[in-house]
């Protein structure tokens, strides 16, 4: 049902806690980039590894 999209709602929800976390006061900013940074990452890798495996 989800194939392929598990890591982009787990990468947004990581996103939207880290932004949340931040502004509610509980967070540093390099603490937030610390969670924000490796979503990024891990949806980039996902996104990268469907493209070639397609190709």
């Amino acid at each position: 049902m989800f194939q392929g999209y598990k890591t982009y709602i787990v990468g947004v929800l990581a996103l939207l806690s880290a932004l949340g976390g931040y502004l509610d006061g509980d967070m540093t900013i390099t603490a937030a980039l610390q969670i924000a940074v490796p979503a990024i990452l891990a949806m980039t890798v996902r996104h990268g590894i469907a493209t070639t495996a397609a190709n």
